[in-house]
């Protein structure tokens, strides 16, 4: 095997121990975090941190966190998932558009977190309750979904677009969907910041797995029908 051929594969290999490691290191806080929430129904920062951010008062501020809670609700976020998952298989990447539905299916999974933390949502008595929600609180279903779904459009836009503007305008219309979406659910009293946290912590941990496993299946696809369409990936 030739020096550079090695060194990449040792490289590479490298870099695949320290994912795994960090993974497995988010993991294991995500369940240090799962757990507190059981056992707690929030976490003495939490009534702070709710407190001041529903202090701010102004009607743009308010209507940005809404758009984009609802873009990370159903069924927007399906409507966004699916109908990107169509463009990509139709004019960029079969493979992306598969992994993209992924996204959107996986994101239904922490209806089972939930119920095994089995944590309230707030009470009005504690917050200012302005949207109604019903189920249980830990971790938050919105940003899950919106980390999954918006994240894994983030690093497709890195993929796919080469375009730079292009590339930064999705990019950051992805993050700030993200961050809003975890401001609003907090700031509408239907979690606590450390639902937030779960749901940024758990979307976070499938996410990274969906990139690696498209990162590590993209090389085994060229020439193949779940390849880029126009031949084009980054």
């Amino acid at each position: 095997m030739k020096p550079k051929a090695t060194a990449r594969r040792l490289v590479s290999e490298t870099w695949e121990r320290v994912f795994w490691l960090s993974w497995l290191l988010a993991a294991l806080g995500f369940v240090i975090v799962a757990g507190f929430a059981a056992a707690t129904d929030y976490f003495p920062a939490d009534l702070w941190l709710a407190h001041r951010l529903q202090d701010i008062d102004s009607a743009a501020f308010s209507d940005a966190l809404d758009w984009a809670s609802r873009l990370a609700g159903l069924p927007l976020v399906a409507v966004v998932a699916l109908g990107g998952a169509l463009g990509l298989a139709l004019l960029a990447s079969r493979l992306g558009a598969i992994w993209l539905v992924a996204a959107l299916v996986v994101s239904l999974s922490d209806r089972g977190v939930k119920v095994l933390v089995d944590r309230p949502r707030p009470s009005d008595d504690l917050v200012d309750v302005s949207d109604k929600a019903s189920g249980l609180s830990f971790p938050s279903g919105h940003v899950t979904a919106a980390v999954l779904v918006y994240g894994f459009i983030f690093y497709l836009a890195a993929v796919l677009i080469p375009a730079r503007p292009w590339r930064l305008l999705v990019q950051a219309s992805c993050l700030v969907i993200i961050v809003l979406t975890a401001l609003q659910r907090v700031y509408v009293g239907v979690h606590w910041p450390s639902d937030v946290l779960g749901g940024l912590m758990f979307g976070g941990l499938v996410l990274s797995f969906l990139i690696w496993s498209h990162h590590r299946l993209r090389p085994l696809m060229v020439g193949t029908w779940l390849f880029a369409r126009t031949g084009k990936e980054r």
